[in-house]
């Protein structure tokens, strides 16, 4: 059976263990009600590490992993320490989630998943939340060339996820420059992907980036970086990347 790996790596622990260490030590029910605990942000960076699990898997085209994940993320405890009122965007995360599960497809999945960071950044927006700068405005260097289009894609592609989840719009509007065709952006080197496709890829995804320029809004913008994921997921399914 394979296990399909449904943590990022680079985040936080989860609420999990923390969650059954409360349970094992609850009061008898005959005992006055405990306070609730103090707001935890464990919560929120477990909600937020399986989103970022979400968007491996549709660049990927993993459509079982992302299901997988978007399961685990829609039934996901109630997020405690989120400001009064800010629940809704929490229902809307896990509606998502469901929608991505029962996607029939992985184009139609990586919308949902797109639909996730949207409500996302619309809670940032609404309650004042600053998430800072989380990602450098350079792009990744290196002097092995191979390799060097998966690196720099991975880097717009967060660019656009923290614009959008942040939200940023100076974040977002970097990474559509870069995107766009600047003057860093690699041409594929996969070796084995048929050079139509890769020549097909790189066009799609400079398009992409002039799309992601005029996309102001939060909804226009949700439906942009959906569409590179699918477009990066076509890349890679062709190669056997999942």
């Amino acid at each position: 059976m394979r296990i399909i790996p449904i943590r990022s790596r680079g985040f936080g622990p989860t609420s999990v263990a923390a969650v059954m260490l409360a349970a094992c030590h609850a009061a008898p029910t005959s005992a006055p009600r405990a306070p609730e605990p103090a707001p935890s942000p464990a919560t929120m960076h477990e909600h937020f590490a399986l989103a970022r699990d979400l968007v491996t898997f549709a660049m990927t085209g993993n459509l079982e992993g992302l299901r997988v994940t978007a399961r685990e993320l829609s039934t996901l405890e109630e997020a405690r320490g989120v400001p009064a009122g800010a629940e809704s965007y929490v229902d809307r995360v896990h509606a998502a989630a469901r929608a991505a599960v029962a996607a029939p497809s992985a184009s139609a999945a990586a919308r949902e998943v797109a639909e996730v960071a949207r409500a996302c950044g619309e809670c940032h927006l609404a309650y004042g939340t600053d998430l800072g700068v989380r990602f450098q405005d350079d792009p990744p260097s290196g002097s092995d060339p191979r390799g060097r289009h998966a690196r720099y894609l991975s880097w717009v592609n967060r660019l656009l996820w923290d614009g959008l989840v942040g939200p940023s719009d100076r974040t977002w509007r970097t990474g559509a420059e870069a995107l766009a065709g600047t003057e860093g952006f690699p041409p594929p080197d996969a070796t084995y992907v048929p050079q139509d496709v890769l020549a097909r890829g790189a066009g799609e995804l400079r398009q992409l980036g002039k799309d992601a320029s005029a996309a102001g809004s939060a909804d226009a913008r949700a439906r942009v970086l959906a569409r590179v994921w699918v477009t990066c997921a076509d890349c890679h399914t062709q190669a056997g990347i999942r």
